[in-house]
C-alpha cells in the first residue's frame, strides 16, 4: 500500500506537470485552459496523497520520491499524447482512487472521495477529445490511437500482475477493494465503450509481459 500511494501521488504531480506544459500550447484557447485546471487538480491531489504515507508508517520526506510511469518522465510529444494521458492514466489511477473510498486507511479513504469528484471534469475532457480525435482524418485517427496503445503498455502496468502477493494482501485487510486485473477490466470495459460508439478499436489486453516491470518504482521500461 505505501508503495502504491507513493506511486499515485508521484504520477499525480508528474501528470499535473505534463498538462500543464500544454496550457499555453494546446490546440484551442478552451482546451488551453483546461489543461491548466487539469494540471491543478493533479498537483493538488499529489500534495494532499503524499500524507497518506505518514498515516501508513512511511517517512513522507523519501528523496527518492518520482516513482511515476517511464511515459510521464518527459513533455508529452503532441496533443494526442495528451489526450491520451488523459483518457488512460488519469482512468488507472481514478480506478485505483475509486477502489479506495471505503478504505481501512481512514486518510486514503477520505482524500478518495473530493480526487473523484475533481477527476469527474477530466473524464468528461477526456472522452470529448476521444470522440473528437476519432472523428478526425484517418492519419489523426490512427496516430491517436497509437497513442492510446502507448499509453495504456505504461498505465496497465501500474498496478502490478494480479498475482502480486503484497496486492491480495491490502485486499484482504480492506485497504482496496480489488485487485489489478478487475481494476484493468474496469478501465477497459470504458475505453472499449467509448471507442465502439465512435466506430473505432484498438487492442488493449491484460498485460502478460512483466518481464521489464519494476515493483519498486512501479513502472515499465518500453
Amino acid at each position: 500500500m505505501v508503495s502504491l500511494v507513493g506511486s499515485l501521488a508521484d504520477n499525480k504531480a508528474a501528470l499535473g506537470q505534463r498538462y500543464g506544459e500544454w496550457a499555453v500550447s494546446a490546440p484551442a484557447l478552451e482546451a488551453a485552459v483546461a489543461a491548466a485546471a487539469m494540471a491543478q487538480d493533479e498537483l493538488g491531489h499529489a500534495r494532499s496523497t503524499y500524507p497518506v504515507l505518514k498515516a501508513l508508517g512511511e517517512d513522507t520526506d523519501d528523496d527518492d520520491r518520482g516513482h511515476c510511469l517511464a511515459l510521464l518522465d518527459e513533455e508529452l510529444a503532441d496533443w494526442s499524447a495528451v489526450i491520451a494521458a488523459n483518457v488512460v492514466v488519469d482512468a488507472v489511477l481514478s480506478t485505483f482512487v475509486a477502489s479506495c473510498v471505503g478504505s481501512s486507511v481512514a486518510p486514503m479513504a477520505q482524500r478518495a472521495q473530493k480526487i473523484l469528484q475533481e477527476e469527474s471534469s477530466h473524464r468528461v475532457h477526456a472522452e470529448a477529445w476521444l470522440k473528437r480525435l476519432c472523428r478526425t482524418d484517418s492519419s489523426e485517427r490512427e496516430g491517436f490511437l497509437r497513442r492510446l496503445a502507448e499509453a495504456w503498455e505504461h498505465a496497465g502496468r501500474w498496478l502490478g500482475p494480479d498475482d502480486d502477493p503484497g496486492f491480495a494482501e491490502a485486499v484482504e485487510a480492506g485497504m482496496i477493494s480489488c485487485g489489478p486485473a478487475e481494476q484493468r477490466r474496469q478501465v477497459l470495459d470504458w475505453l472499449a465503450d467509448r471507442l465502439a460508439a465512435e466506430g473505432a478499436e484498438v487492442e488493449l489486453d491484460e498485460p502478460a509481459d512483466w518481464t521489464r516491470w519494476d515493483p519498486q518504482r512501479r513502472r515499465w521500461t518500453a
